[in-house]
């Protein structure tokens, strides 16, 4: 996932964001109702067209897992309460048209993918959200 990154030609660099360290960044979610962090696994840095910087969250999606519904809604509401971040996105392995495993990345950075994320009410959702929306770089 970090060589597809590092492909990009605005791409500067990347740090891997600790859990629980002081200048981490978190995102809360919730889950079962009851308010949780998650430290969203690395940040892009990439330059703009007017020399600035642009900064990217990527977090590695295990589908697996049980805390997916309220991450992909805790990011999809950090995406929409900061508005200058890049991208923030979620990312699992998926098979592109050929059958070949891949990454592919669902940017909540976009608003009809966090309109859908807004509305998602069960576990299975995000996967489909997936299916519909995610991209491969």
């Amino acid at each position: 996932m970090l060589n597809e990154e590092a492909a990009q030609q605005d791409f500067v660099c990347w740090l891997r964001n600790p859990p629980k360290k002081s200048w981490s960044l978190c995102i809360p979610y919730k889950k079962d109702g009851i308010k949780k962090p998650t430290y969203p696994d690395f940040i892009i840095i990439r330059k703009d067209e007017n020399g600035g910087y642009i900064i990217d969250i990527l977090e590695l999606h295990d589908p697996t897992r049980t805390d997916n519904l309220g991450k992909a809604k805790g990011s999809a509401e950090y995406a929409r309460q900061n508005p200058g971040v890049g991208s923030i996105q979620l990312i699992r392995m998926g098979q592109d048209a050929t059958g070949r495993s891949r990454f592919k990345r669902l940017d909540m950075s976009h608003n009809a993918v966090r309109d859908k994320v807004a509305h998602v009410m069960n576990d299975d959702e995000p996967g489909h959200i997936f299916d519909a929306d995610g991209f491969f770089m």
